[in-house]
């Protein structure tokens, strides 16, 4: 009888530890997975947001964010801008996309004002993104890569980019040609972009930038 009983308790045992591992795989494979590196840093992304900024040329201008869990000041962050144009509206189409002009709007480029932080503090206080503690990459060069872009998007990059080092707020030192990546598949959250405008000191003219509210909200 207490062998019967210890078998039950061990079959039993056996069966929810099972459930549990299909359980934590099944989650495992539905959550967002990606990463920032720039240099020799790397963090971690956890969700993607794009916004569609209506038709330019013969093509879409796209954004296309994405943000690690934490960009707080207490613990390294990351957050991913890159703009580009796409032949689908509200959507990155499957392909290849190679560093372009704004003013050429070409399907399939990505433009110089794409903007990749890691750090402490990454935010939008002065109106542009920045990063109080860390390093800021333009990209000057490489693939942005689409390659699932239905329910769940996969994306990559493989480039370089010119570099600046802040301290405390303050641009410490410059550097070109450095290499970063990307990676991220997960959901996106899709809409439609807003713009401010912004008066430069100096400037004849105000400039109308992009709202980057959506990765902080």
């Amino acid at each position: 009888m207490n062998n019967n009983i210890k078998l039950i308790v061990m079959f039993c045992i056996t069966l929810l530890s099972s459930c549990s591992s299909d359980a934590e795989s099944d989650q495992d494979a539905t959550a967002n997975k990606g990463f920032l590196k720039i240099g020799s840093q790397t963090v971690e992304l956890s969700q993607g947001y794009l916004e569609n900024f209506g038709i330019r040329g013969n093509a879409y201008n796209i954004d296309f964010s994405l943000r690690s869990k934490s960009i707080s000041a207490t613990e390294d962050g990351a957050v991913v801008y890159f703009e580009l144009f796409s032949p689908l509206q509200n959507n990155l189409a499957k392909g290849d996309y190679n560093y372009g002009g704004f003013s050429d709007a070409a399907a399939y480029t990505f433009t110089k004002w794409g903007q990749s932080l890691l750090g402490k503090n990454i935010n939008t206080a002065k109106g542009a993104l920045s990063v109080t503690n860390g390093v800021s990459i333009r990209p000057t060069g490489g693939i942005f890569k689409v390659t699932e872009n239905g329910t769940k998007y996969k994306v990559s990059f493989s480039g370089k980019g010119t570099a600046t080092v802040f301290k405390d707020g303050i641009a410490a030192s410059t550097q070109n040609d450095v290499s970063f990546t990307m990676q991220y598949f997960g959901d996106v959250k899709k809409f439609e972009g807003k713009t401010f405008v912004s008066t430069a000191k100096n400037a004849r003219f105000d400039i109308v930038e992009k709202n980057h509210s959506v990765i902080f909200n």
